[in-house]
């Protein structure tokens, strides 16, 4: 009896001991697993922090490199409604896409704001027409446009510096002559033009067809609806010996019977055609004065001008 009892009194210490050593080792394993999951967790957060830094950086370097030119810029007004002829040219590294035009009036501090849809990809230029509304708006007043690009730069449009140059034409009229495109041709009994011939001379006894090149250079900025009215009119001064080339149409080399109406695109230049006529003897051997006259319309006004600035010999 004494020694069972001794017995029950050694195993009783060991299974306190092992039931201590258990709860350890449970304890141990518990903290662990919790220690590797907040690592993982740990991991995992800063490895989605550190691909936001890098889509961020990369936004940001796209930004930097995104260069678009909007240039060659005409507005014309019709009504409230403004159009803005542009062109657009990805010159940056990135792809780019315009998702906003702004035009402002700045004559009554007016502005509007447009959405596009407008994609370029590195080195692509493209021709485009935008119609924006602006209440008040007239062709009196001054604008200014810019886009917006998706990635939130902006693009500001640029009007043609030459253009804005010849504006000092106003007080003599909205349409300037090229006189290095004066030409000269002769028709054939079909109508067909022959080669032109680059002077200011020509044949007194035979048909005459002439070519100019006109601008239209209005500070409106509206294209110029030129009619039938319009003529070629040679007088030689001091005598009433005069002659008139009407206005004409030429459609694939040949010159046609009837006229209908001829557009002069703001900032474009044409090359218009005038004739075919028979100089009169009265002109034969004689210098005679070249009057451009021009008749039309110019968005819902008429408008008329008189450009005098040449002078051609008429040959025998």
């Amino acid at each position: 009896m004494i020694r069972i009892s001794w017995l029950k009194k050694i195993w009783n210490g060991r299974s306190k001991g092992i039931s201590t050593v258990l709860g350890t080792v449970f304890l141990t394993l518990v903290i662990f697993a919790i220690s590797t999951n907040v690592f993982l967790w740990t991991l995992s957060r800063n490895a989605e922090y550190t691909l936001a830094v890098k889509e961020e950086n990369q936004k940001n370097i796209d930004q930097l490199n995104e260069y678009v030119i909007a240039s060659g810029t005409n507005y014309s007004v019709s009504g409230d409604g403004i159009t803005v002829k542009v062109t657009i040219t990805n010159a940056g590294p990135v792809a780019a896409q315009m998702i906003n035009l702004w035009v402002f009036d700045t004559t009554q501090q007016k502005y509007t704001n447009e959405p596009v849809d407008v994609s370029l990809n590195p080195g692509q230029a493209s021709n485009r027409i935008f119609t924006v509304t602006i209440s008040g708006a007239n062709v009196s007043h001054d604008f200014v446009s810019w886009f917006v690009t998706a990635r939130g730069n902006t693009v500001p449009l640029q009007t043609e510096e030459g253009v804005v140059i010849a504006e000092l034409s106003q007080g003599i009229g909205s349409i300037s002559m090229d006189f290095k495109t004066i030409r000269r041709y002769i028709p054939d009994e079909n109508g067909e033009l022959g080669p032109p011939a680059f002077n200011f001379s020509i044949p007194g006894g035979e048909a005459t067809v002439f070519g100019i090149g006109l601008t239209n250079l209005d500070r409106s900025k509206l294209d110029i609806n030129l009619t039938s009215r319009s003529c070629v009119w040679l007088i030689v001064p001091g005598t009433a010996a005069s002659a008139a080339w009407p206005i004409a149409k030429v459609v694939d080399g040949v010159i046609q019977d009837s006229f209908d109406f001829q557009v002069l695109e703001y900032g474009k230049s044409t090359l218009l055609y005038f004739g075919a006529t028979k100089p009169p003897s009265s002109l034969s051997d004689k210098i005679a004065a070249v009057n451009v006259l021009l008749y039309g319309t110019i968005g819902p006004n008429d408008y008329g001008q008189n450009i005098p600035f040449a002078a051609v010999y008429v040959e025998k």
